[in-house]
Order: structure tokens, then C-alpha cells, then sequence
């Protein structure tokens, strides 16, 4: 029995209405407290009938299993660093709103015949109709994407060849508050569910790892299912193997995250402050990786025979051989790669970053140990020079280190490069390697734009020329001098043997290069390879003033001409400016002429059609440069553009495209329809027409059973245009003695020249089946035009009976 205070001090009436008052509302509050706590009732009549538990010892939360009260990590903290590519997104609203700022884009958009079915300047609404947050949210989210290498592989392979790599991804995103993690995580369950594949309808199953809860969906296959996990701020979703080690590395204090890596975090530094977006290669994985296929391909294969003593020492050595090769590249100096973008204020900056140790041994960090460039070439070159690459490298160290790698596999190699040198009487390390400053530079003028497009860039007027800074040239002059003696005399004892030696019968003796010196302007021109009949491209070689010059015999008189003249790219006032923008320790530079880019915006405006002309308007060439610089343990290139201009080319190239795309989709359309009415005749001739061809389309359409051959595209050949393509009459020809009878028909573009024009080929077909083709430029196809396919192997073999 159970007493209160009111039962035991029954005195007056008035108390006990007190009483029930003061039930009532301790009642009333005890009710309201357990709406607004949400406390579910059946829930407490299971603890009540639960035994009391022991309260656990208060100690504090580990660091692994603290909820995350606080701000989350970097965003490369959560992903492992043995990662093999590593991508960060963030603000990509921003750069959308500043792509979708540019006029151009604008008016493309607002135009009337624009193709697209969407209206993508109020995307942000359509994100949110489907249930994503406003576009502030998305713009303050970063979201990551990392690669791995799977830890057990499957022993797939390529073509037999080599083990295919078996990767796995996670992708890790970062809300800005619990509320929009919460929407995010409601799209997961809303959409996760629909990238599985199941035949059975299975509900998600909750969980949780550490202080992540966990969503699992369930796929036919359980390596196939997908899961989310989120802990405050922090999002990831990947499948069920890399998610439960994911989930477990996160528990753990050894964890060794991607973003506390050194390599990483010297690539890092140098990227964007303000971008959109970076890719990262671990290429310490990638050498990792290496090493572990050539161990996987060296690997004896299970024949089930026993292997001999030498055998295994010889395939032992050559795995050896393999590391060491591996080990002198240098790879294992690279700490990796970066690459971040970011737009802002109307400009696109680009930004690529090598972490390299230039003090280790290896080929790359020999590569990168050259001294600054000084761009000494370009005062051999033209001044309508269209394209100027140059590159600083240490000759010495990149020559030994070569020389080093050649003998890893060939133990004669040594010998073979002594026996040579006393040959030619060279020293190439002392006397050619150690002459040059190493810087390297090439250069390309007389470009046609129109004739690459076209795959015809080897014109006559195109020149090609590579440099050498030397700081010896006399001693170089001498070394090719000597060079050159030895080839000549090594051209005359071949000679001579095949004047005495008989050639197989039916072979004719392969033509002898005699080599030869030419005198040009003043300067001394080597001749060491190519066609007796064509000096002018023979492999050349000559030292002007302190640059070694090679190339073909026209490419190195260029250059001699030009220099005499002084009419050269290194006086450009345009040019000086923007080489001597180069870093303090730049290591190389390139530059692309405005006559150049004048060019390609000429043949752009060409191939955009109309309507897309408007993503031209406006542009001008400009001269382009970008330079390599060297920043402590890191090799950076820079590249900073309007976004107007990306956004023209862009709007322009893909005008163009679509339109090949059109053009190609005619073409192939009209080869259809002629391999249509060539079947149709051939059936026509071995039934009606008994041997005769029709010229009328409806009485092709008519087949014996009554069925229509064409479809519903015989009335739309008989109008103008079909496709792009106008169709010609079909014009009959009779038999005249032992010649059957015949027909030809022609196909033609409506639109032949212009970016609007719709086809760039015209047809002819006649009762050979053959199909000929001409282009529309020169003009229609006909009997004697080249043939480009045939329909006579298709056509049903009863379409031939008389």
C-alpha cells in the first residue's frame, strides 16, 4: 500500500484539494517532460524490468572514441597514407556562379536556339528540389576522394601479361554544422540504396564503429554493398571491405593519416591558398607498387618442374637488376605530385607541385639539379618564332647516371662506351657532357594550324631546331670534328665492302650516307645522317657562337640566317617581358607565339557554327608563357588565364565538336539509305523489274509481301534536304548488248562549305554495290572517285535471282 503526505495528514478538506493539485501537475510536468525528451515509453518499461547495472568508473574518453566535439580534422587526416591519388573539392558553387558570370555564357544561355534542355544558371534550385542544401551550405562543404590499393588482390591479370592492380575508394565529406551533415546523411539513405545491385528488397542495417555510426546496404554480392558512416561533421561512403578498414584504422592512435605525411605536406603547401580543388599522386605508392609487379612478373611459374640452380640464379639476378633499375630513376627522391585549380575574380589559376629531393641519387633529381634557364637561344631564333621550350637539366650527373643505368642490364656496356670513345677520340663525359650547361631548348616555326588539322603538319615551310648552351664551344667544335672523321671513315670501309661483297639476289645494296661538311654564312654544318639525293634533310649538327645546334640541314641554316640577321625572338620586347617574369630559380619555360594562337582562334571561328559564335566575340591572342620554378624541396608551374577566354574556347570547341559530331551522324545516315535503295534495286531487278532497276523511291519501298523496305523514311528522302544530304535522281542506264543494265544515284551535302555545313563528303553508287566518295571541296563524287565502302557482300543472296 502506498502513502503520501496527504494520506497521512487527512485534516482538512482544503489540504486535500492542495493535494490533488499538487499530484495533478507533478503528474502534468512529469508528462511534458517526457514529450519533450521524446522518451519512448515502451522503451522504459523494458529498462524497469532490467536489472540495475553497476555505473561504469568515470575516466576520461579516449582520443579514439571521444565523440568529435570539436572541428573536424583536415580532410586529408581521414584518409590512410599509403593512398595511391588523393582529391579535395570545396566552394564549388562559387566557381560555378563565376563560370555562369561570364557575358558570353550568359548570352548562350539566354539565346533561343540554345541546344541545352536545362536552365543552368538556377541550378541551385534544382539541387535543392531533389533535396540538397542551399547553395551557402554546399559552397562552405569539402568533400574528399581517395584511392587505394587493395591489400588482397585478386590474381587478375592483362592480356596475360602482368597483375591487374585492384583498387578501392573512399570519399569523406565534411559538412559545415551537425544540421547540414544531417541533410546529407538523409540524402545517403535517399539515394546510397539505388547504386546497389539487389534482387531482394532488404532494409539498411544501422551500426556503429567507434564513434561512427554506420548504415549498411546490403547488394546481392556483400563485397558490392555500401556503407555511411557519420560522426558529427564527417561523412564517408565506399563499399564494405574498405569501409570496415577504414572504420578500424579510425579507431586506432598509429594511424598514419595521408595529411601528416612530409611528402604531402610539401606539395601542400605550395598549392593555391584559395582553390576549388587538388589531386594528389602518392608516388611513393606507385614505386611501391612497381617493385611489387616486377617482383609478381619475375616470379618462377608453377609448372611443377624443378627448377635448375642456374635458372634460379639467373632469374634472382635479373629481379636484382630490376630494383636497382628501379632505384636509379630516382623515383624514390619523388615525395609526389599535386595539382590544384582555383576561380576567382574572373581568373583561373592552375598549379602543378613536384616534391622532389634534388640530392638524391637518381635520374629525376639529376633532371631537376640544373642551373637557372637563361633563354640563351632565343637570340637564334626568328622573331615569328611560334613555339620556345627550354629546360635546364645537370648534363654530368643525367650522363653518368644514364651511362650507370645501361650497364645494370648489359655488362659490356662499360667496355662498349670505351671502345667507342677511343674510336671517335671523345671523351663524351669530359668533353661534350661537361661543355654544356644543360640547358636544353626546342623550338618550332612555320607551324600551319590548317595543315595539322588536317594531318599534314610535315609542310616544307616547317622548321624544327634543338639547342645546347655551351660553356666550351671550341672544345665541342673539336670533339664533333673528330666525330665526324671517324663517321666518314667508317662510311668508306662500308662502301668499300659492298663494293666487293654481292647482295642477296633479288636485293639491291642499301644506300651508304657519305657524311659531309657544308660551309654556311661563315659557319661550319656537319652532315652525319640521311639521303644522299636530299642534303637539305640530312641530320645536321653545328656550333654557332656558344649554342650546339641539331636538326635537319634547313632547320640549322634557319637558325645561322637568323642570327646573322639579328632580326631574333630574344629581341621581342614581348618575349623579354615575359621570359624575364621567370622565377629566380627557374629550371625551365615555354612559350607559345600570338601568331600562333592567332592562328587557332582563325581556324576555331571556322569550324563554330553560328550559333556559338558568340563565344568568340571578344577574343584576342596573346602571347603565352609558363615557367618551372624550384622552391626548396619542390618543383612548381604556375598558370594563370581569364576565364572569359577558357569559357570561349571551351563554349567554342565544343560548338565545333558537336558539329563534326552532326556531320559524321549525316554521313552515316545517307551511307544508310543508299545501302537502303541498293539492297532495294537488287531485289526490284530479281523479281518485277525482271533484270531492269527502278527510278522511282515509292516503287522501291514496295517489297512482295507487301511490307514497306523503307520504313517511314521513303517520304523523307523524296524531300530536300534528308539528313544533312541531298538525294540525287536515281538515273537508270539500259542494256545495251552484253552490258546489263544499270543505275547510279549521288548524294551531296545541302550546306557544302562553312561551320554550318552539314556533310564534308559527297557519294556515288551504282549496281556494283561499290560506294564511292569524294570530299564536298572537291566537288561531287562520281564512277571514277575512290571507293569508300560496299554493299554487294550484304545484300540477301536471293535479291540476285532473275
Amino acid at each position: 500500500m502506498n502513502f503520501s503526505l496527504c494520506h497521512v495528514f487527512p485534516w482538512t478538506h482544503r489540504f486535500r484539494q492542495t493535494c490533488t493539485i499538487f499530484r495533478s501537475l507533478l503528474a502534468g510536468g512529469l508528462l511534458l517532460t517526457l514529450i519533450l525528451s521524446n522518451w519512448n515509453l515502451a522503451e522504459a518499461q523494458r529498462a524497469r524490468r532490467q536489472p540495475a547495472r553497476k555505473a561504469p568508473a568515470t575516466t576520461p574518453p579516449s582520443p579514439s572514441t571521444a565523440p568529435e566535439t570539436t572541428a573536424p580534422r583536415p580532410l586529408a587526416e581521414y584518409f590512410p597514407a599509403s593512398a595511391l591519388l588523393y582529391a579535395e573539392f570545396e566552394r564549388l558553387p562559387n566557381a560555378v556562379d563565376e563560370v555562369l558570370a561570364v557575358d558570353s555564357l550568359k548570352q548562350f544561355l539566354a539565346a533561343s536556339d540554345s541546344p541545352l534542355p536545362i536552365d543552368l544558371t538556377r541550378y541551385d534550385e534544382a539541387l535543392t528540389a531533389v533535396g540538397f542544401p542551399d547553395k551557402a551550405t554546399l559552397a562552405a562543404t569539402r568533400i574528399g576522394f581517395g584511392l587505394m590499393l587493395s591489400p588482397n588482390p585478386k590474381k587478375s591479370t592483362v592480356g596475360g601479361l602482368f597483375p591487374t592492380p585492384e583498387v578501392e575508394f573512399v570519399v569523406v565529406l565534411i559538412a559545415p554544422d551537425d544540421a547540414a551533415a544531417a541533410r546529407f546523411v538523409q540524402l545517403g539513405e535517399q539515394w546510397l540504396p539505388t547504386l546497389v545491385t539487389n534482387t531482394r528488397r532488404v532494409k539498411p542495417l544501422p551500426g556503429r564503429a567507434g564513434r561512427f555510426r554506420t548504415t549498411t546496404f546490403p547488394a546481392a554480392k556483400a563485397t558490392e554493398s555500401l556503407v555511411m558512416a557519420h560522426s558529427g561533421q564527417v561523412i564517408a561512403v565506399g563499399f564494405r571491405p574498405v569501409m570496415t578498414r577504414w572504420l578500424t584504422q579510425m579507431t586506432q592512435p598509429t594511424f598514419s593519416p595521408l595529411g601528416k605525411a612530409r611528402g604531402f605536406e610539401d606539395v601542400q603547401k605550395q598549392l593555391t591558398d584559395s582553390r576549388n580543388g587538388m589531386v594528389y599522386i602518392n608516388t611513393s605508392t606507385i614505386g611501391t607498387y612497381v617493385r611489387d609487379l616486377f617482383a609478381e612478373l619475375l616470379k618462377p611459374s608453377p609448372s611443377g618442374k624443378r627448377v635448375s640452380r642456374e635458372q634460379a640464379r639467373a632469374e634472382a639476378e635479373f629481379a636484382a637488376k630490376i630494383n636497382q633499375l628501379v632505384t636509379q630513376s630516382g623515383i624514390g627522391a619523388v615525395d609526389g605530385a599535386g595539382y590544384a585549380y582555383g576561380v576567382k575574380n574572373g581568373r583561373v589559376t592552375q598549379r602543378i607541385v613536384v616534391g622532389l629531393d634534388r640530392a638524391s641519387e637518381g635520374l629525376f633529381p639529376a633532371f631537376a639539379d640544373g642551373l637557372r634557364v637563361s633563354g640563351r637561344a632565343a637570340d637564334f631564333l626568328p622573331d615569328d618564332t611560334q613555339i620556345f621550350a627550354t629546360l635546364s637539366v645537370n648534363p654530368t650527373r643525367v650522363y653518368d647516371t644514364l651511362r650507370q643505368m645501361a650497364g645494370t642490364f648489359n655488362a659490356r656496356y662499360e667496355t662498349d662506351i670505351q671502345v667507342a670513345e677511343r674510336k671517335f677520340g671523345v671523351n663524351f663525359r669530359q668533353e661534350i657532357a661537361a661543355a654544356l650547361t644543360g640547358e636544353i631548348t626546342m623550338a618550332v616555326g612555320g607551324l600551319q594550324i590548317r595543315e595539322s588539322v588536317s594531318n599534314n603538319m610535315f609542310t616544307d615551310n616547317l622548321r624544327v631546331a634543338t639547342f645546347a648552351v655551351s660553356n666550351n664551344p671550341q672544345a665541342l667544335r673539336e670533339a664533333f670534328a673528330r666525330i665526324f672523321s671517324a663517321a666518314a671513315r667508317k662510311a668508306a670501309d662500308r662502301k668499300a665492302w659492298q663494293a666487293i661483297a654481292k647482295p642477296p639476289e633479288g636485293t639491291l645494296p642499301r644506300p651508304i650516307f657519305d657524311p659531309r661538311t657544308k660551309t654556311h654564312e661563315g659557319e661550319t654544318i656537319w652532315l652525319f645522317e640521311g639521303s644522299n639525293d636530299d642534303e637539305e634533310n640530312a641530320f645536321a649538327v653545328s656550333v654557332v657562337a656558344n649554342v650546339l645546334v641539331a636538326g635537319r640541314t634547313s632547320d640549322v641554316k634557319w637558325v645561322i640566317d637568323t642570327y646573322r640577321r639579328g632580326q631574333t625572338l630574344g629581341r621581342r620586347e614581348d618575349f623579354n617581358v615575359g621570359f624575364g617574369a621567370r622565377p629566380a630559380d627557374a629550371m625551365g619555360s615555354a612559350y607559345v607565339s600570338q601568331g600562333l594562337l592567332a592562328q587557332a582562334l582563325n581556324e576555331l571561328r571556322n569550324e563554330t557554327p553560328k550559333r556559338y559564335q558568340m563565344f568568340l566575340e571578344g577574343l584576342t591572342p596573346f602571347p603565352l608563357f609558363t615557367h618551372i620554378g624550384r622552391e626548396g624541396r619542390v618543383i612548381t608551374n604556375t598558370v594563370d588565364l581569364s576565364l572569359p577566354y577558357l569559357v570561349g574556347i571551351a563554349g567554342a570547341g565544343w560548338g565545333a565538336s558537336s558539329a563534326a559530331d552532326e556531320r559524321r551522324a549525316n554521313e552515316q545516315g545517307v551511307r544508310e539509305v543508299l545501302r537502303m535503295i541498293y539492297q532495294a534495286q537488287m531485289e526490284y531487278a530479281g523479281g518485277d523489274g525482271k533484270g531492269n532497276y527502278s527510278d522511282s523511291l515509292p516503287t522501291l519501298a514496295k517489297r512482295a509481301d507487301g511490307s514497306r523496305n523503307f520504313g517511314e523514311e521513303v517520304e523523307l528522302m523524296t524531300r530536300l534536304p534528308y539528313r544533312g544530304y541531298v538525294l540525287g535522281p536515281i538515273v537508270l542506264r539500259p542494256a545495251e548488248g552484253d552490258r546489263p543494265a544499270g543505275f547510279h544515284v549521288t548524294a551531296f551535302p545541302a550546306v557544302r562549305t562553312g561551320p554550318d555545313r552539314t556533310g564534308d563528303q559527297t557519294f556515288y553508287l551504282d549496281e556494283t554495290g561499290m560506294l564511292r566518295c569524294l570530299p564536298a571541296s572537291a566537288g561531287d563524287a562520281n564512277a571514277e572517285s575512290p571507293g569508300c565502302d560496299s554493299f554487294a557482300n550484304e545484300a540477301p543472296p536471293d535479291m540476285f535471282k532473275p
